[in-house]
């Protein structure tokens, strides 16, 4: 009776999952369940090297594979393509806009204040390098997400 719920902790286990504690003291102490174990190891050893066996492809199933793929990668579109042609910059606009608002406006507010009392003429440097490296960072996101529709806006039309 006890060691059947080992028994059956030990198979509800996945491949390679550390065993538990407890699991590894009864194995240590119970004889018959470590032969168990040990059968059960053997057992899918011997079914691994079954599964492993090379098994002979021939040439026409390569070849049909190989067509289906082909036809499979032609009726697909191109990742261009699948992108929505209904996309709108105004969400990046007005988010844009909102940061560099906030950035204008945030000297001026109590955080801005306190900074600026404590720490001077000192603030703005690394202010502007932040605002900066915010602002780069988010055009060059931004042009990253849209660059199909800028290549289709400003590429000469021929």
């Amino acid at each position: 009776m006890h060691c059947d719920i080992f028994q059956d902790q030990y198979l509800l286990l996945d491949k390679h999952e550390p065993m538990p504690t407890g699991l590894k003291m009864h194995l240590l102490c119970c004889s018959s369940c470590r032969q168990a174990v040990n059968r059960i190891a053997a057992a899918e050893n011997v079914q691994r090297h079954i599964l492993h066996t090379p098994i002979a492809a021939d040439e026409r199933m390569l070849n049909t594979t190989m067509r289906a793929i082909h036809l499979l990668n032609k009726q697909s579109a191109p990742i261009a393509a699948r992108q929505e042609q209904n996309k709108t910059i105004l969400p990046w606009i007005a988010v844009g806009t909102f940061l560099i608002l906030g950035f204008i406006l945030l000297p001026f507010s109590d955080m801005g204040k306190i900074d600026l009392s404590q720490f001077g003429d000192s603030f703005w440097i690394p202010f502007a390098l932040l605002c900066a490296g915010s602002i780069v960072t988010y055009s060059a996101v931004f042009l990253a997400k849209n660059l199909v529709f800028f290549t289709e806006k400003f590429t000469p039309q021929i």
